[in-house]
């Protein structure tokens, strides 16, 4: 079960629309909702004259101002909701920590995060980038990436897209709560070459232990992205949701992805994605 679930506010164009799937989570599960307003404060350079202090404490305070007066604005929202919400909105200062980072230390204390998925402009896909890149990696926590746009619902249908790997283990398992609302379960594996049929109907014998209504489809890899075979299968079986293991790893500061894992976050998957480490 979720029972905290966190989601960082990253200024981009779907925070509204990853804040609405996460009420809606919330009010199912019965969960504790926390929103992360940050105050983003950049670091003043001191002046070959000074110190460089006359004056910064007026900037901080207006960045915390601002972030204080979002925050206010987004609890408004949240007590206008129908259900009854335990939620709060937390004002966190980027001062000496990145955003992104801050949001990974405060996501260890949920059991979900929830954010937006990237939308179309380059700002905002930079920004849900560096987001995605540090819960994934660093939060230790599942990670629920919404379209911009998307209405969340319960998903009846939900796709999981299997490779015998322990990034697809680990998602797996970590999504059992929405796993076992669906109606059914549809284990995909597209074959890149030799694993073969058998782990799909492994996998799905081990879920139906669980009794869940489990189908298997094993795909062969053609030209067209692993990405877009697991897209197109959802859409065309009427899925809500698709489970996938996220794939890559930390060079000193830079995220290096996966190929599957990149392409989901891209903005082009029409369903949330549920990603985990």
């Amino acid at each position: 079960m979720f029972k905290d679930l966190v989601v960082p506010l990253t200024d981009t164009g779907g925070d509204a629309s990853a804040v609405a799937a996460a009420v809606a989570i919330a009010g199912w599960q019965q969960a504790h909702l926390s929103l992360l307003e940050f105050a983003n404060m950049p670091t003043m350079p001191a002046s070959p004259w000074g110190s460089g202090e006359i004056g910064i404490g007026e900037i901080y305070e207006r960045f915390r101002e601002s972030a204080e007066s979002d925050a206010a604005a987004w609890r408004e929202r949240l007590a206008k909701q129908a259900v009854t919400l335990s939620s709060e909105v937390r004002v966190v200062d980027s001062l000496a920590e990145e955003s992104p980072r801050l949001a990974a230390l405060h996501a260890r204390y949920a059991d979900l995060a929830v954010m937006t998925m990237a939308a179309a402009n380059e700002r905002d896909v930079a920004i849900v980038r560096d987001f995605f890149a540090s819960l994934l990696l660093d939060s230790g926590r599942p990670l629920l990436l919404v379209p911009p746009g998307f209405e969340w619902r319960p998903a009846k249908r939900v796709v999981v897209a299997w490779r015998p790997r322990r990034e697809a283990a680990r998602a797996l398992h970590d999504a059992m709560p929405f796993l076992r609302a669906a109606e059914t379960v549809d284990v995909m594996e597209v074959e890149e070459g030799g694993d073969g049929a058998l782990q799909g109907a492994d996998i799905a014998a081990h879920l139906a232990r669980h009794g869940l209504n489990v189908n298997v489809f094993v795909r062969p890899w053609h030209e067209e992205s692993v990405a877009l075979t697991l897209v197109r299968h959802a859409q065309d079986h009427g899925a809500e949701l698709l489970v996938a293991g996220g794939y890559g790893h930390s060079r000193l500061r830079e995220w290096v992805m996966g190929g599957v894992t990149r392409d989901l976050l891209s903005g082009d998957c029409p369903i949330p994605v549920f990603f985990s480490h």
